[in-house]
């Protein structure tokens, strides 16, 4: 058959189908397309709310593992129990708190640099989101686009001040964790000291004071995943949640889904650094830092809610 009268066949032969026909193969075509989207969570922003404990989910965005954290109740804070116990960790204060999901890993350098490329470093708070020009930053500015130091891709992103990480953060659909679901996250219901357990830190659990002095590629350390499974949660860097810092806020913390003072000075850091001592890593630790800088031992990670 000649091609051209092959081509009119075929047209011929469409033009006859009814149009009920045509309807329904489109509707076959389309749902085969939407529900593997629906199914995986990838129709929208947010992972689907049928989710339970171990579940994972990959973010569009910035193909991000989350994994998901169920609602539950832990008891938040130092108890008598823990030698270390700070004041600003005290009371000990049971809180209840919603299901949400968490990033597995901390931000890296890749997925920071790709954000970068698409918004730009802009300026929020008097600096801009990434201190490109500090000495220990692991992201260089190459030709008006942003990568990665040589061998640094997957460490995790320092240098990011609050503002930075909240952008990324909304950048991606998410937001910045509580202070509460950050310290439920690493510890859970049980309320390990540790996020891996009650054992002390070693190497092979944090990446810490002793170890090799510096940042590792995110999920190096297996051993030290707490219950959901999330990594680094100890160590490796400080990690900005979005609370404002308040040292005697537990006395007056509510018990459902607090989040933290209305207004203060610094933002709260959680998970202690490659460069903090043990007691640092405990899930309970806190610190805070001005929002509008970053620093060489700062990085952070994401959570959305169902």
């Amino acid at each position: 058959m000649p091609e051209e009268t092959h081509r009119k066949f075929a047209t011929d032969w469409l033009t006859r189908i009814p149009i009920w026909v045509k309807g329904l193969a489109a509707l076959v075509i389309l749902t085969a397309m939407i529900v593997p989207l629906i199914l995986s969570g990838i129709g929208g922003i947010h992972p689907t709310p049928n989710a339970s404990l171990g579940d994972t989910w990959t973010r569009p965005t910035d193909n991000a593992e989350m994994i998901y954290v169920p609602a539950g109740e832990f008891m938040m804070g130092s108890g008598e129990n823990d030698p270390y116990g700070r004041d600003d960790e005290k009371p000990q204060h049971k809180v209840t708190l919603d299901a949400f999901w968490i990033d597995k890993y901390e931000v890296t350098n890749a997925q920071y640099t790709a954000f970068l490329n698409a918004q730009g470093n802009q300026e929020e708070g008097g600096r801009t989101w990434l201190e490109i020009e500090s000495e220990y930053c692991l992201i260089e500015e190459v030709e008006g686009q942003y990568q990665a130091k040589e061998g640094y891709a997957n460490h995790p992103v320092v240098e990011v001040s609050w503002y930075g990480a909240r952008a990324y953060a909304e950048w991606v659909g998410g937001r910045l964790p509580t202070e509460a679901e950050w310290e439920y996250a690493a510890r859970g219901p049980e309320g390990s000291i540790y996020p891996w357990s009650n054992q002390r830190p070693t190497c092979k659990l944090a990446q810490y004071a002793g170890c090799s002095g510096d940042t590792i590629s995110v999920g190096s350390l297996p051993d030290g995943a707490n219950w959901v499974g999330a990594m680094d949660m100890a160590g490796n860097v400080w990690e900005w949640v979005n609370d404002w810092y308040g040292e005697n806020y537990y006395s007056q913390s509510p018990s459902e889904n607090p989040n933290g003072p209305t207004s203060g000075e610094d933002r709260v850091l959680r998970g202690g650094s490659f460069y903090g001592n043990a007691e640092c890593m405990r899930c309970a630790r806190r610190g805070g830092y001005y929002p509008d800088e970053g620093g060489s031992l700062i990085g952070f990670r994401v959570v959305t809610s169902p």
